[in-house]
């Protein structure tokens, strides 16, 4: 029994609503992973800016060489000196220069009082070098101290924590907060006050072996919702754009569909659809035993249309059902002048609706006993019981049922199990192996020997050479078909064809 669906699963409007609604769910529903994974991406990326800032500032005093021109005397030279950008970059707050008399000079001038809560000795390439953390009563009001030993003097170097606030407002205004960490010093934090992290809170770690400095960056629902923004933005634009392009899709196809199906409408009205006959020759002696009924588009103003241009919709459409009944006429009407049996293809549809039955009703003559049904394996059959059903009503009245295309389509061996059918057409595509290395070789000879040990009438489609022939011949297979005998003929021409080579 077959399923009935109701009208509505095939209104064009709804499929038109699915088709540009799709889009824009399958964008709803990436949204939020999408979003995290580049808020996880940003936080990385932004992470390692930072770090490498850090470093890079670190690394103007790496080597020392715009201590060269101070004279260490504390003079105004020197003090001009130690404002220049070299000594005073923008992640400097002051520097200081500390002789060993005990005399102290800055850049602002006067000396400055600083307190060192905790501090350690870092090796930095070559140089040791003192890093300390200012007494301070939070996280956030705690600077780094840098010393650097310049012979029997020292550099000192406080950081300006504005610098790095500046650089992470610049990396996303009020979305980050950052910790940095030098050995076992008191931290230090800089960023927002209160990160918000109601709906999502990644954080970044990142050890820095060159400073022996761990740096770990948080970041909250601010980022989430500025990049959530632009994302939102980004996927429903392109949502919309591929629903727009599939509606239109879509209604294309329904056009070519609907213009393909009033011109197939029109051509069976107006009787287009002609057979053509290719006949099925016994390579033993020679004599035409039947032949296979094509059907051909012949339009109104003479053009013919190749059948793999309209039977794939035609079989789609159900369509085929009307051509194969007004083709199985005109066969019925030329059986008189043709020899042997005539094939006729039908499709799954046929067997399942029972149409073979009812069309041999109205036909009950003994010319029906010629005719031959081959069943395309193109379309699986989906109601095994009405299938056979059919099969075993039409076979007593019919020459017999053949399976086309045998070993391509879906039912192959499980068609002849089930249906019982007797008669295979081995397919052009295992004929062409024959003489060849191609890997399909062998199975032309399992289907052979299959067919013999299970008795089956074998017909040899697509042969086209004589090695073809032979080598069918040789394996048992004396039943071919193929333009090596001749191509699919209209009636008049394969006329002539019985009449050459009678």
């Amino acid at each position: 029994m077959k399923w009935i669906y109701p009208g509505w699963c095939f209104n064009r409007w709804l499929h038109t609503a699915l088709l540009f609604l799709f889009p824009l769910l399958i964008a709803a529903l990436i949204y939020p992973w999408l979003t995290s994974s580049l808020m996880k991406q940003k936080v990385t990326e932004d992470l390692n800016a930072i770090s490498r800032s850090f470093s890079g500032n670190i690394e103007n005093f790496k080597n020392l060489d715009g201590f060269r021109n101070l004279s260490f005397t504390c003079s105004e030279a020197d003090i001009v000196q130690l404002n220049s950008s070299l000594l005073s970059p923008t992640m400097v707050r002051f520097i200081q220069l500390e002789l060993a008399n005990g005399t102290k000079c800055s850049n602002i001038g006067p000396a400055v009082n600083y307190k060192i809560d905790q501090h350690y000795v870092q090796l930095i390439g070559d140089k040791s070098i003192s890093i300390a953390t200012t007494m301070a009563t939070d996280d956030r009001s705690r600077n780094l101290i840098f010393m650097f030993p310049l012979g029997e003097h020292k550099l000192v170097v406080l950081t300006n924590s504005s610098v790095y606030n500046d650089l992470l407002s610049k990396l996303c205004s009020d979305c980050y907060q950052l910790q940095i960490t030098y050995s076992d010093l008191k931290p230090l934090t800089r960023g927002v006050e209160a990160l918000s992290q109601q709906q999502i809170f990644i954080e970044q770690s990142r050890h820095d072996t060159w400073l022996n400095a761990d740096f770990v960056l948080q970041a909250g629902d601010k980022l989430y919702k500025d990049i959530g923004l632009k994302t939102g933005m980004s996927l429903l634009i392109i949502a919309l754009l591929l629903a727009i392009v599939a509606v239109i899709l879509y209604w294309n196809w329904i056009s070519a569909r609907v213009s393909t199906d009033t011109l197939i409408q029109k051509g069976l009205k107006r009787k287009e659809f002609i057979p053509y006959y290719q006949v099925v020759v016994d390579c033993r002696t020679g004599q035409v035993v039947g032949q296979e009924m094509l059907v051909r588009w012949r339009r109104f103003d003479g053009t013919l249309v190749q059948p793999n241009q309209f039977i794939p919709y035609a079989e789609d459409s159900g369509l085929i059902l009307s051509i194969t009944e007004s083709l199985l006429e005109q066969v019925y009407r030329d059986l008189t002048r043709l020899k042997g049996w005539v094939s006729v293809n039908v499709v799954a549809q046929h067997l399942e609706a029972g149409l073979l039955s009812e069309w041999l009703k109205s036909h009950q003559d003994k010319r029906v006993k010629r005719i031959s049904f081959e069943l395309t394996e193109r379309k699986p059959i989906t109601f095994f019981e009405l299938a056979l059903t059919e099969i075993n009503a039409v076979a007593p009245q019919c020459h017999d049922f053949k399976l086309d295309d045998f070993g391509t389509g879906f039912g192959g061996f499980s068609y002849l199990q089930q249906l019982g059918i007797n008669s295979i057409k081995i397919d052009k595509m295992f004929i062409d192996t024959i003489g060849t290395q191609d890997l399909k070789a062998p199975v032309l000879d399992s289907i052979i020997a299959f067919g013999q040990e299970a008795n089956m009438e074998m017909i040899a489609e697509g042969v086209e050479t004589q090695e073809q022939a032979d080598y069918l011949a040789a394996k048992g297979v004396y039943i071919h078909q193929g333009y090596l005998y001749a191509r699919p003929l209209p009636l008049d021409q394969l006329l002539n064809y019985y009449h050459n080579h009678s």
